[in-house]
């Protein structure tokens, strides 16, 4: 059976525990994929690289298509243009960075809030802030906002699900 109890002898909530699991998982996952991104950054350059040639074919083919909207098709090759720019071997470096960072602020985070502190929640908002901040600074423009959109959903639902826990926190 789990022992659901702190070194000072509180019980930690189930539904904190599962959090603070997850947590340890998603962060610890974080890093080891930002190292990796880190090391791979040059063939993940040259992936993109490709990437660009069938974006351009994909904006070519819509521009022989005539039921597009020349609004719709100025927009998408707008944001394409600004994907392959973006992906660069020094942004995804860049972000690989940041996610490490971001990873160990949500991991000592965790952690903390595992041991009933308070103040790892801090640290974890801390964390998700770097993420989006950070993503938002190395992307830049529409896809930097969407990046940062997607990643910041998930920590926003984490910090509210341990904000309804930090009544049990010290």
């Amino acid at each position: 059976m789990e022992d659901n109890t702190t070194t000072t002898g509180a019980l930690r909530p189930t539904f904190l525990t599962v959090l603070c699991i997850l947590t340890f998982l998603g962060s610890g996952w974080g890093i080891i994929s930002a190292m990796i991104n880190y090391s791979s950054a040059d063939t993940a350059g040259e992936a993109a690289a490709l990437v660009e040639e069938q974006m351009d074919e994909a904006l070519d083919q819509m521009d022989d298509n005539e039921e597009v909207s020349e609004k719709t098709k100025g927009f998408m090759e707008s944001f394409m243009g600004g994907v392959a720019e973006s992906i660069t071997p020094q942004n995804i470096r860049k972000m690989a960075i940041v996610s490490v960072l971001s990873s160990l602020l949500t991991l000592f985070g965790a952690i903390f809030m595992w041991k009933l502190n308070k103040s790892g929640f801090y640290m974890y908002i801390g964390g998700v802030l770097v993420l989006i901040v950070g993503t938002m600074l190395v992307y830049g423009g529409l896809l930097g906002a969407v990046a940062a959109g997607g990643s910041g959903f998930v920590g926003v639902l984490f910090i509210v699900l341990y904000g309804l826990n930090l009544k049990h926190m010290h």
